[in-house]
């Protein structure tokens, strides 16, 4: 019997030696990779030179990277836009591998009017991701912000709010403004709701004289109290007036949380401080719903004498629905704060008054602060092998209303204002690139000597001065037939009996048959007539000009060309894809008069932009590491997208899955033969 266990604990004590020493290493050399990617972050030779800016003491952190490592400009893939080029950078493959080829994706046999895929999910990724090959090879990972994150891959790492990916109780910041007559509630249609068609991010409330407000409240007019409810709860905010003036001119905003007492007091332009809040969440994929305790902030925007109000409400991005493991987030609260993820959201909303754009600015501010110190508390506190962090903010501020138009000389609206307004505007957006290279310097900080660190982004940023609304091209040639919601604005589409409509954000689909079929489903029209149509759609497009005779179509192609001109996955193109000339933008939103050019409010974007001669979509790509050439300058080369997966796995000195379709850069190693 002694000599049965004996031989158990020989083979226990066997195994475990075994274990520890074929378990996976993650380096030779025990590098750490830290791997940056701020979305939106626009660099290219002329007017955002960050080279050139680092070189003139305005980011020294970038030039410390510079000094270590090897940098130059980088391409994105077509369409140019965020989830795309994540995809592209994580996998080092083109969409027609990835099959990421958009945001909102169509798949035949599914409903148009709704999304089948969306490209911000981990699953619309058709190949593994780096921090998935990273992990299989003994890597500890920690993402934070990374789109196409989740619902989470990883199995030992840690996943933190990973924007967009329909995982997770998310609570996305919500505008709340007086309705009056309601015409501009009608006007904005669909624009007001996360990318048009999710959860409403613009909510009209009205208000009403009444005599039950907290009496604390000392006033000189009549109360007039609003009931402001968004994800599940409600708050009262009482518009009063303070002034001992002998007028009616409202000028304070109390707000409740409970309807009795007052949780805090705000003139217009005042943040208050965090406040606790219990919001409601419905998962719609289980249908069911939980109570989630957490805070928001409350912002108001605009309050004028005659009561009309515009309030923001930021509520805490985190919580333990969207961390992985879930204790990261009471961790990340307790120790960083409540976390602000980014500024405004897409369609944005902090456009419309004067106001909003301080609003903005202070929103990006709070956004900066908490993703730097929470960089550098998850390092320390979790020492990963792996850590790869975005910020959504600098993409924001560059499509934003208040920017991009006045700065870029590309730009008609650029002469709009004059130098020291211009001189203004950029002091703000290099203030915004000051931030980021705050958050660069704690990765340098916290680098050590074999450590790879990178500096990367999605895409850059273009001016835009036309919205072309291809829709109302379609609905004019009968060929998209819809109505318009009394109340909302929005237009609702006959699906079956449509035969073209276009979809975000650069797809056309067409059918002559109808563009869903009797049982309310997409198939992909064949045939000499669905040709024939496809082709007279396809001229439509090509006809359109402007008030200046230009053209806003740069490209067009069939599905079954995706691939060859465009690198697209063809079961995930629309019929026709069409790309925009750089300053032009398709826009899905109708109007009765069915315009078919407009201005829009917001003067920058970067979809559907072909990005090779384009450096307006150009990005920054800087590594610095053990065997990285140092001071290397790649001046006479624009770099691929697909590059950098390769040149970082080399760079950590590991092997390529074989679906990656990027080369190394062998001009960033001291050995470039290697």
């Amino acid at each position: 019997m002694l000599k049965k266990y004996f031989m158990f604990f020989i083979l226990i004590a066997v195994s475990f030696v075994l274990a520890v020493a074929l378990k996976p290493v993650f380096h030779k050399k025990n590098s750490r990779l830290y791997w940056f990617i701020p979305d939106g972050m626009r660099a290219d030779p002329g007017i955002f030179n960050v080279f050139q800016w680092a070189d003139e003491g305005l980011l020294p952190n970038i030039k410390k990277m510079m000094s270590r490592g090897t940098y130059g400009f980088c391409k994105p893939v077509y369409p140019g836009h965020t989830p795309v080029n994540f995809a592209t950078l994580f996998t080092g493959s083109y969409p027609e591998v990835h099959k990421v080829s958009d945001g909102p994706m169509h798949e035949e046999g599914k409903p148009l009017s709704s999304v089948a895929v969306g490209g911000f999910s981990s699953v619309a990724k058709k190949v593994d991701p780096i921090w998935l090959t990273l992990e299989n090879g003994g890597a500890r990972v920690g993402l934070l912000s990374i789109p196409g994150s989740t619902p989470p891959e990883l199995k030992n790492g840690y996943t933190m709010v990973g924007r967009w990916g329909g995982w997770g109780a998310s609570f996305h910041a919500v505008n709340f403004e007086e309705k009056g007559s309601g015409e501009r509630q009608f006007n904005l249609g669909s624009s007001k709701r996360l990318f048009f068609f999710g959860p409403p991010l613009l909510i009209f409330a009205e208000s009403s004289e009444t005599e039950d407000y907290p009496g604390e409240l000392k006033t000189f007019s009549a109360v007039r109290r609003a009931g402001l409810s968004a994800w599940g709860a409600t708050v009262s905010g009482c518009i009063y007036d303070s002034t001992d003036d002998g007028t009616v001119n409202y000028d304070r905003m109390a707000f409740s949380t409970d309807g009795k007492t007052v949780s805090v007091d705000l003139k217009q332009g005042q943040w208050s401080e965090w406040l606790p809040i219990k919001l409601l969440w419905h998962d719609k994929k289980t249908d069911t719903s939980a109570e989630i305790d957490t805070v928001f902030k409350i912002k108001v925007t605009k309050l004028d004498g005659k009561g009309f109000f515009a309030v923001r409400f930021y509520y805490n991005a985190m919580n333990e629905t969207l961390t992985d493991p879930g204790y990261i987030a009471s961790d990340m609260i307790e120790n960083v704060g409540p976390m602000v993820d980014f500024v405004d959201n897409f369609p944005p909303q902090l456009i419309y008054y004067p106001e909003d754009r301080n609003t903005f600015l202070e929103e990006a501010d709070m956004s900066f602060d908490w993703h730097t110190r929470a960089c550098s508390y998850f390092i320390d506190t979790y020492r990963p092998d792996v850590f790869i962090h975005d910020i959504y903010t600098p993409n924001q501020m560059l499509t934003s209303r208040w920017w991009m138009g006045y700065i870029d000389p590309d730009s008609p609206f650029y002469n709009e204002v004059g130098d020291k307004e211009r001189d203004r505007l950029w002091a703000e957006v290099k203030d915004m690139y000051r931030k980021l290279d705050r958050i660069i310097g704690v990765y340098l900080k916290k680098a050590r000597k074999n450590d790879v660190v990178v500096l990367s982004s999605d895409h850059g940023a273009a001016p835009l001065h036309t919205w072309v609304h291809v829709n109302n091209l379609f609905a004019s040639k009968g060929w998209l037939k819809c109505r318009q919601d009394r109340e909302s604005g929005e237009y609702i589409i006959d699906w079956e009996k449509s035969k073209a409509v276009y979809l975000k954000f650069g797809h056309v689909y067409v059918n002559p048959a109808g563009l869903h079929n009797s049982e309310g489903r997409w198939e992909r029209g064949s045939g000499p007539e669905y040709i024939r149509f496809r082709e007279e759609v396809a001229e439509s497009v090509r006809n359109l000009r402007d008030s200046r005779n230009a053209a806003p179509l740069a490209k067009i192609c069939s599905w079954e060309d995706a691939e060859k001109e465009f690198r697209l996955p063809h079961e995930r193109s629309g019929d026709l894809l069409i790309s925009n000339v750089p300053g032009y933008g398709w826009s899905e939103t109708m109007t009765p008069d069915r315009i078919l050019f407009s201005r829009p409010l917001k003067t920058g974007y970067k979809q559907a932009i072909i990005c090779e001669n384009s450096p307006c979509m150009w990005t920054p790509f800087i590594i610095v590491g053990p065997d990285i050439k140092q001071d290397n300058f790649l001046k006479d080369d624009l770099l691929s997208m697909t590059d950098q997966y390769p040149t970082i796995m080399k760079a950590l000195g590991r092997e390529c899955p074989g679906f990656v379709q990027g080369k190394v850069i062998r001009k960033a190693f001291l050995k470039e033969d290697n």
